[in-house]
């Protein structure tokens, strides 16, 4: 039996994936295998079931726009390029790639017909996703590419796959960290520009990218603004209290597993992803926490273990602070795993612990877990303060970009206007 969700958010209700005006829209979700890649594709209840996409289906105008990369697979060998068009009635889906860096539309030799989708979520108008997945691509290596249909294709992008460690040890790879740009584009526009500087692998985003998960124009200005940073760089994010479990959320992202609960390996680091505000909440002791135990259990030898999730266990804020249910319930599996650094937002400042282990402080942090909140993408900032686990607090629009090898892990912050935080974190093993 489907469920109507109702949402309510600062005095205001909508309802969630509503019944479509148009009866030949079928929004039961549904799921495709991708052939060549060994694993499927699910569209939640508010969307079509993905299909392959129809090279002779071209709307209006199908120029794409919105392109943002992700991961479902394994991130040495494949990619998902995403995409949406200016129209919503072409199902023409193809992606035209080849090795290299920075080539030419004539070097792309090689081509792909995508998936594609469409959703609604609090109106009649449908919104159609389009999908590329890449597969049996080679490690730490460069490919351009560029999506459409014949005659609208996008500019040509490049991106690069994550390193084969057992290959090459002394590999590096840079996470860019952000979290809660919901209402404040032009701050999360002007980090995106800082965060691009950097040269990030993957961008680790905390949750709460809009206001309400359910209004389509806001993530609209998430992904646009993003564009130059995601259409080269994947990111995967955490759901956020504010994403709503939507159906926009979960048909934007291309995440792996069931999109909420999950790991990837990425270089020397592991790194865990959980849903923190699922629709039933007993899940949070029930099996979104077994989820969480099963993947540290089979990451437990990775070199460098990350934990993100949205809202924080230890956060000296004085709007939200510390989350006691999630500390019961999650915290004692990341002291059991030894869990290096844990990313969070929902406070909207820039906070670092000192180490902790069962909610002591620690002297040294290879003897307890470093927790940072960095909430301030864009959303209205919150006043920080200090408790007796805090190394840094600080009011402030913030990003960070964290740096794993196989000996070292470090995370260096930056305000706004590109100044850098003086606080961050550095772990050796």
């Amino acid at each position: 039996m489907r469920k109507a969700l109702m949402i309510c958010l600062v005095g205001a209700c909508v309802k969630g994936n509503p019944q479509p005006d148009d009866p030949s829209f079928s929004d039961l979700g549904g799921t495709l295998p991708i052939e060549g890649c060994g694993y499927s594709v699910t569209s939640r209840i508010g969307a079509e079931a993905p299909r392959v996409g129809n090279p002779a289906s071209v709307g209006a105008d199908p120029t794409p726009r919105l392109l943002h990369l992700g991961l479902v697979g394994d991130a040495r060998t494949t990619m998902v390029v995403q995409w949406r068009t200016a129209d919503e009635e072409t199902r023409a889906t193809e992606i035209r790639f080849a090795e290299g860096a920075n080539l030419g539309e004539d070097a792309l030799t090689e081509t792909k017909t995508g998936i594609e989708f469409g959703y609604k979520s609090t109106g009649s108008e449908i919104y159609r996703m389009h999908q590329a997945h890449l597969c049996g691509l080679k490690p730490d290596t460069s490919y351009s590419y560029q999506v459409g249909s014949p005659g609208h294709f996008s500019s040509v992008y490049t991106f690069h796959t994550a390193p084969n460690v057992a290959d090459k040890p002394d590999a590096e790879v840079v996470f860019a960290f952000l979290g809660d740009s919901r209402g404040g584009y032009d701050v999360w526009q002007q980090l995106v520009q800082h965060t691009i500087q950097r040269k990030p692998d993957l961008v680790l985003f905390s949750g709460d990218a809009v206001t309400v998960g359910l209004t389509q124009f806001e993530w609209e200005e998430f992904f646009g603004r993003a564009e130059p940073l995601f259409a080269t760089v994947p990111v995967i994010s955490a759901h956020g209290n504010h994403d709503v479990n939507s159906v926009n959320y979960y048909s934007q992202f291309a995440l792996p597993g069931d999109q909420q609960n999950f790991g990837l390996d990425y270089g020397h680091a592991h790194i865990t992803v959980a849903n923190d505000t699922p629709e039933d909440i007993a899940a949070i002791t029930g099996a979104f926490r077994a989820a969480i135990q099963t993947d540290f259990e089979a990451s437990k030898n990775a070199r460098w273990k990350l934990f993100m999730h949205h809202q924080p266990i230890w956060s000296a804020s004085t709007r939200h602070g510390s989350s006691t249910f999630l500390k019961d319930s999650w915290n004692p599996l990341i002291d059991q795993y030894k869990i290096d650094l844990v990313l969070n937002g929902h406070d909207h400042d820039y906070e670092v612990t000192k180490p902790l282990f069962d909610g002591q402080v620690k002297a040294s942090n290879a003897d307890g877990t470093v927790f940072v909140v960095a909430g301030g993408a864009g959303a209205e900032l919150y006043d920080a303060a200090r408790e007796f686990w805090t190394e840094y607090s600080e009011k402030t629009y913030s990003a960070a970009i964290i740096r794993v090898g196989r000996d070292a892990m470090t995370m260096d912050a930056f305000r706004q206007d590109n100044t850098a935080i003086p606080t961050g974190f550095s772990k050796t093993k």
